[in-house]
């Protein structure tokens, strides 16, 4: 592509009826340009290789989460004694590798075993697949499990103070005197409440 502000014209007007412009370009400058290489990240993550090349990662509470790279493929199992729902957990999980261009979007579904989701992600000959899928592996739980271990813990505590309250929120057995009729409600009243709005 030839700037305008550097075109050269030259305008000969020797001849009356002939005009002569000749158009100089420049000649190209080289650019150089250094790419710096990119310095290798370790992570750590709770992670087994199986008999059949597979890796198990257990850092999730609720789920593992299984990449087999024959199949291209990423799975997630809840655990056996999950204390909340996984589906909502599993979907974000999901969610997250999707918006990083890490698996197929329209491939996330239902696995064969129940509770289990499952998504394939693409073959790239110019870089190591599984490396960048448990990087994003990683950088997911990195973001998700303090959230996740907030209102698990919350959870627990709620739990904690019904079971095994403090003494000052409990009463020991007879404590409380025993009456007849107790509170606001008339124990006597049995009228229905469809009663209550006749016509």
């Amino acid at each position: 592509m030839i700037k305008i502000d550097e075109i050269k014209v030259k305008i000969e007007d020797k001849q009356e009826d002939l005009i002569t412009i000749s158009v100089v370009e420049p000649e190209p400058t080289s650019i150089g340009i250094e790419v710096e290489p990119v310095p290798s990240q370790l992570i750590h993550l709770d992670i087994r290789r199986t008999l059949d090349n597979n890796y198990i990662i257990y850092d999730h509470p609720l789920f593992d989460i299984v990449v087999n790279p024959d199949k291209k493929k990423i799975m997630t199992f809840v655990k056996k004694f999950a204390k909340t729902e996984a589906y909502p957990h599993q979907d974000a999980f999901f969610d997250y590798l999707k918006s990083r261009g890490v698996i197929l979007a329209d491939t996330v579904k239902g696995g064969n075993i129940f509770g289990s989701i499952e998504a394939t992600y693409p073959a790239n000959k110019k870089m190591d697949v599984v490396k960048v899928v448990l990087l994003n592996i990683f950088m997911f739980l990195r973001t998700e499990l303090p959230k996740l271990k907030k209102a698990l813990d919350y959870d627990f505590e709620v739990d904690h103070m019904i079971v095994d309250p403090t003494p000052e929120d409990s009463t020991e057995y007879g404590e409380v005197p025993q009456q007849k009729k107790k509170g606001t409600m008339d124990p006597f009243y049995t009228q229905y409440y469809g009663l209550l709005y006749r016509i």
